[in-house]
């Protein structure tokens, strides 16, 4: 997977500038179609430059020399402003043995012609390699980017990335990677204009990814917090989700990395290559399913006003054989998941005065009080409600629930959920 970090770290600025050339596809309104089709043919160029090496060493010199043909270059001119937007060098320096290279984006303003502008700074990234060439450490720093249009803005600020991978003898690169955005402001009007309102803002976004092997297993771990989502007077704090999955076999990852990068350098039509990869990944899911994999959810929490809502769980499947994925139904009825969710209830009244200050006027004369009573309402009904049926318990002034599924059948707070209503009686047969 080294070659796929090499393209995120070379050419990943270009596919956050396009939004990805496949999700543009879904937003025609950034991007035009030539300009879509210009950054789809650079990335296919790329690939195919890096052919099938994966020393490290050898594929970062063929990057240094490497140059886009002479049909794309002068389109490539019209967005970044060069005709090799991202120039990869040897550099000197490093521990004894360490090989190192910089990789750099120029800054530039795209002015696309179709209402929609970007701006960037400059990018750097650096990559340090030894003569194997199957390690690599990689960091990446982007101070802004800005996609600007009259009606609204999106300004992204303090990027950066990091990753350590060792490939192993079976193809595979473990390792881990980490990424960050200091902020993301999106506003209503174009960057620089006296009207324009801050509609929400990202403050401090951090993830990290991890992948590991254990003997014969692997586990995959993602882990992302943001500090705070701010939208009007309203700041949602420590906003996380994290997960863990387990007991994958490593032989899987193997060969799904194989077959993966067969796919990449394949010549079939770019419709035939997503088709291709969405099989692999259904089976990559079965084998997993089959070999007992564990999904754990070891953290789903935001807070408000101080008062934090969590969820935790797992989910799993009990022994599937080979029929149960002929149906989805018997599919679900092998499904194993349990759930831990709490919510503050102070955190529910805080919501409703949120809610009814909205309809209060500011200068009503008891305003403080009519919110007051519009929130105790609201925990009144929603507490009462979720107690009083049966779907949750108050602890430690916490709403509290366990929701599991198993055989099929659904319990929130030991409550069996009549799912009649759901059947997968005109589900389509399995593709022969």
């Amino acid at each position: 997977m080294k070659k796929t970090l090499l393209a995120l770290t070379t050419a990943g600025a270009m596919l956050a500038v396009s939004a990805h050339a496949q999700e543009a596809q879904q937003l025609p309104e950034l991007l035009t179609k030539e300009n879509t089709a210009t950054l789809s043919q650079a990335m296919k160029e790329l690939r195919a430059a890096h052919g099938n090496e994966r020393n490290m060493v050898k594929l970062l010199d063929a990057q240094a020399k490497f140059e886009f043909s002479p049909e794309l270059r002068p389109k490539l001119k019209e967005i970044f402003g060069t005709e090799r937007p991202f120039v990869t060098q040897r550099v000197p320096g490093g521990a004894k043995g360490q090989i190192n290279y910089v990789t750099r984006l120029a800054p530039y303003l795209w002015v696309q012609g179709n209402g929609t502008d970007f701006s960037w700074a400059e990018l750097t990234a650096k990559i340090s390699t030894d003569k194997t060439g199957r390690g690599m450490n990689a960091t990446a720093v982007w101070p802004s980017l800005v996609i600007a249009r009259q009606e609204g803005s999106a300004h992204l600020q303090n990027m950066s990335m990091t990753s350590k991978q060792q490939r192993g003898a079976d193809g595979v690169s473990y390792g881990t990677a980490t990424f960050g955005i200091g902020s993301i402001v999106v506003r209503d009007a174009a960057v620089g204009g006296k009207d324009a309102r801050e509609l929400v803002r990202f403050e401090d976004m951090q993830a990290r990814s991890e992948s590991v092997r254990r003997g014969s297993m692997a586990e995959i771990g993602y882990r992302s917090s943001t500090k705070a989502i701010v939208f009007g007077a309203e700041r949602v704090e420590r906003v996380n989700l994290g997960f863990r999955l387990t007991n994958i076999p490593a032989k899987a990852m193997a060969e799904l990395d194989q077959s993966l990068r067969a796919q990449e350098e394949s010549q079939l039509a770019p419709e035939a290559q997503q088709a291709l990869m969405m099989r692999q990944l259904k089976d990559f899911g079965k084998r997993l399913i089959q070999a007992g994999a564990v999904l754990n959810i070891e953290d789903i929490s935001a807070a408000y006003r101080g008062n934090v809502a969590a969820i935790k769980g797992r989910i799993t499947f009990q022994k599937a054989v080979e029929t149960d994925f002929d149906s989805m139904a018997a599919l679900v009825k092998k499904l194993v998941a349990h759930f831990e969710v709490r919510v503050p209830v102070a955190l529910i009244k805080d919501i409703g005065r949120a809610i009814v200050s909205k309809s209060v006027p500011p200068d009503t004369p008891d305003a403080a009080k009519q919110i007051e009573a519009g929130a105790d309402g609201l925990v009144s009904v929603v507490v009462g409600k979720a107690v009083t049926e049966g779907f949750a318990v108050v602890e430690k002034n916490e709403l509290r629930s366990n929701i599991d599924f198993k055989d099929g059948q659904l319990t929130i707070n030991g409550k069996v959920i009549d799912l009649s209503k759901l059947n997968f009686k005109n589900e389509p047969k399995p593709a022969q």
